[in-house]
């Protein structure tokens, strides 16, 4: 059985916003930047997410919505 991971993502136009659900397939080894990586694939192609991973030190990932 697939396990499902649910994500709520604030989407928004820079004046108004929303939170809106997501559920995508949990893979091993995923963190939160591979499941709104899978969001952008599998259900919001137009999702933008600004992101730093595995520059040199754990704990450095951040997300930033815009």
């Amino acid at each position: 059985m697939e396990e499902k991971i649910a994500l709520k993502i604030e989407r928004g136009d820079g004046e108004t916003s929303e939170m809106v659900d997501y559920t995508v397939t949990a893979a091993p080894g995923m963190v939160v930047l591979d499941a709104v990586h899978a969001v952008q694939a599998e259900h919001s192609p137009d999702l933008a997410v600004r992101w730093n991973c595995k520059a040199g030190k754990c704990g450095s990932l951040s997300l930033i919505h815009i």
